[in-house]
């Protein structure tokens, strides 16, 4: 089984082709697929709730109908506007018009964060300049010698 072309996962998640299959005359690209569920997950991440107006919990119905027959959701006007069209580009209802990985990658929603050293790997164009900054700050340990007493002692 191919796993990017199976139906495994949250139907909350799922592009609206791989709901119904009648809207992309029965073709699935499962990797188109896989950027709608980025799109929808990185917006359920940046609202704190999910984003279509059915609760991700819903019944498969409310589900199918939010995700095939409603417009996809955007960002809302209070976000960057290199954030809205990053959005925009995920959640294109035709799947040929939804960006690529490789083409997200290149987005300026993303590449203004990389240069500022937040994104590494292979396909960045920029390397990180000062790993430690990444790294949670050390813990503030007693100085050693010192003791502590408990209330009550």
């Amino acid at each position: 089984m191919d796993p990017c072309n199976s139906s495994v996962g949250t139907i909350a998640y799922m592009s609206p082709e791989r709901i119904n299959t009648d809207l992309n005359h029965g073709k699935y690209d499962g990797y188109a697929g896989d950027i709608w569920s980025l799109g929808v997950s990185v917006l359920e991440f940046y609202l704190g709730k999910f984003p279509f107006a059915v609760g991700r919990q819903g019944d498969w119905a409310s589900l199918m109908c939010a995700i095939c027959l409603s417009q996809p959701p955007e960002a809302p006007a209070t976000a960057s506007g290199e954030f809205r069209d990053f959005i925009a580009c995920c959640l294109q209802r035709e799947p040929p018009r939804r960006w690529s990985a490789q083409q997200l990658l290149r987005h300026p929603f993303i590449l203004q964060n990389t240069s500022q050293g937040l994104i590494q790997g292979p396909h960045a164009p920029h390397q990180l300049p000062n790993r430690h900054q990444l790294l949670p700050p050390r813990p503030i340990l007693p100085a050693s010698g010192s003791s502590s007493t408990s209330p009550g002692s």
